[in-house]
């Protein structure tokens, strides 16, 4: 989140931007939760890792995400399904960009995404990630393309978000 603020900075775009790094999301999502209530934001997308499935000596095939290909834009997880409309615009915009990505399934536990689509009224969100080789580890791995890309695909993202598409997005 701190590069996409960087690569922002000074750039023009028609968004107010906010960086959150929330806490204790394995414990109930608490700091995203309260962080989405004081920012009140229009849409909001959560930065996570994933697990990779390409880990040597893994045949976890419930997971499709591999180090190298591209950020995950997440279609569900064990918290969220994501505003349609915006993942939409996010696959739509990465094409366009030529971004590469793959598309995560997270078929147990949430992300902080899921808390903040429930704040307030309600906010359009979605996850996504950098998959990661032995996540929750003290040495996950990343492949730096991954990264790199999907700093460059919200970065995108936020340019093209403009009130036309923000409308179409909350009329979901």
């Amino acid at each position: 989140a701190i590069e996409v603020l960087r690569q922002l900075k000074g750039k023009t775009h028609p968004n107010t931007v906010f960086g959150v790094g929330t806490v204790e999301e394995e414990v109930g999502l608490r700091g995203a939760g309260t962080s989405a209530f004081e920012v009140a934001p229009d849409v909001a997308f959560a930065v996570d890792v994933t697990i990779a499935a390409d880990t040597p000596g893994s045949d976890d095939s419930d997971f499709a995400e591999h180090c190298g290909k591209g950020p995950s834009i997440s279609i569900m997880d064990g918290s969220l399904l994501p505003n349609t409309v915006l993942r939409d615009f996010v696959v739509e915009t990465a094409e366009k960009e030529k971004i590469p990505y793959q598309f995560g399934a997270l078929t147990k536990g949430g992300t902080d995404g899921g808390r903040i689509a429930m704040t307030r009224s309600g906010v359009p969100t979605i996850t996504l990630s950098v998959p990661s080789r032995y996540i929750h580890s003290h040495n996950s791995i990343i492949h730096i393309d991954d990264y790199l890309n999907l700093v460059k695909l919200l970065v995108a993202v936020i340019k093209k978000l403009d009130s036309r598409m923000l409308k179409k997005i909350r009329s979901m």
